[in-house]
């Protein structure tokens, strides 16, 4: 069977399976862009079906509790500045809390804030360590409310999502009228992504949608909100755990071959990083929020933060 075999495009609704063009090719699977709208994913035949339920495994929830929550919601709370700026209060539902430290830090800073997460690992540590008023399902399982929050925020989940028209819509009908729905993906033309091409960091199999700017905000239009701002991201943790500590271990053992690195490897390199003196991460902290405007700025980040407004 061909890669283009029950192919359909999420964002324009093309299933013309001539119609598509080969992006990139990968050792396990390839990259497809949609000749109408220019949408670039992975096609349904590559796709395996991750178990979020199972994401991350117990190694990994006890080097999450190990590590510097401080830092993590100093950068969330850069989140949540940009937010406030269209919404100073209100209720705030997280898609795909995670860990929940955005959750958290929204509580902190006046929202009244909930949400949903797939994971029973994540889950637990949310509603346990973190206290937070999590449930513990698939988005597209939950009756929500109509009409009932003022934000709704995605946090690197979109692209993980098989039907993200679907999650959209169900964000557009749970959002009151000119409430705003907040997401961050990664961001297939940024200039890190294009120089990097198939070898970007971000291009992996559980990733399988790649948005440019027309292709979301034609995602978003298409289903009743207005783009109000884009905004380039590049974040600090993830270049650790995915440039800085696989770049270190190809120089370790002198090879090009890209290293196989555990998700727990991963978050102790982060806390082994961030795990310094007080002083030292205050100013490396303070020269972080430098950069991440400056290059904000100058528009260089491989993701990129979405405002979105629902018509009325």
């Amino acid at each position: 069977m061909e890669y283009n075999q029950n192919i359909n495009c999420e964002v324009c609704g093309n299933k013309n399976p001539d119609n598509f063009s080969l992006k990139f090719t990968r050792s396990d699977f390839k990259v497809v862009e949609c000749n109408d709208c220019g949408f670039v994913f992975i096609p349904q035949f590559y796709r395996e079906q991750i178990p979020y339920e199972n994401y991350r495994d117990e190694e990994v929830l006890e080097s999450v509790r190990r590590g510097n929550n401080y830092i993590k919601i100093r950068r969330h709370k850069l989140r949540l500045k940009m937010i406030k700026k269209y919404v100073k209060s209100g209720k705030l539902y997280d898609i795909g809390v995670g860990w929940g430290h955005f959750l958290y830090t929204a509580k902190l800073m006046g929202f009244d804030a909930s949400g949903v997460e797939i994971s029973e690992l994540m889950h637990h540590y949310a509603t346990t360590d973190l206290k937070l008023p999590v449930v513990h399902d698939n988005f597209f399982n939950l009756n929500l409310p109509e009409n009932n929050w003022d934000v709704a925020t995605m946090w690197d989940v979109l692209e993980h999502i098989n039907e993200p028209e679907k999650a959209v819509q169900k964000v557009f009908s749970m959002l009151k009228p000119g409430g705003y729905f907040v997401l961050q993906v990664p961001q297939i033309d940024s200039k890190v992504a294009k120089r990097q091409k198939q070898n970007w960091s971000m291009m992996s199999l559980e990733h399988i949608n790649y948005f440019s700017k027309k292709t979301i905000k034609t995602l978003l239009e298409n289903n009743g909100f207005e783009v109000v701002k884009y905004k380039s991201s590049y974040e600090l943790k993830l270049f650790l755990m995915f440039t800085l500590l696989p770049w270190l271990k190809r120089k370790k053992v002198k090879s090009d071959e890209k290293p196989a690195i555990s998700n727990s490897e991963r978050q102790n390199f982060f806390n082994k990083v961030t795990k310094l003196p007080k002083f030292v991460i205050w100013l490396g902290l303070l020269a972080h929020d430098i950069i991440y405007k400056t290059l904000t700025c100058l528009n260089y980040g491989e993701e990129m933060i979405v405002v979105a407004r629902k018509r009325s």
